[in-house]
């Protein structure tokens, strides 16, 4: 059975290259943010949140 899709909008794959220490801390927060979830949480998921905290920060200070 195929994952279900979590992004109900247009995407757009893209590679990224992290150290091994980043992915490491990424997998462990993920592990432990899925235990308290009632879904999968990956590491994917948790760049992707990061991403948008970064664009609203970005975005915000752009209006001032």
């Amino acid at each position: 059975m195929p994952r279900p899709n979590k992004i109900l909008e247009p995407t757009k794959q893209y590679n990224i290259m992290l150290k091994v220490e980043q992915y490491d801390k990424l997998a462990k927060m993920a592990t432990i943010m899925q235990q308290s979830a009632y879904e999968q949480v990956s590491v994917a998921d948790l760049i992707r949140e990061s991403v948008d905290i970064y664009i609203e920060a970005y975005e915000e200070e752009d209006e001032n």
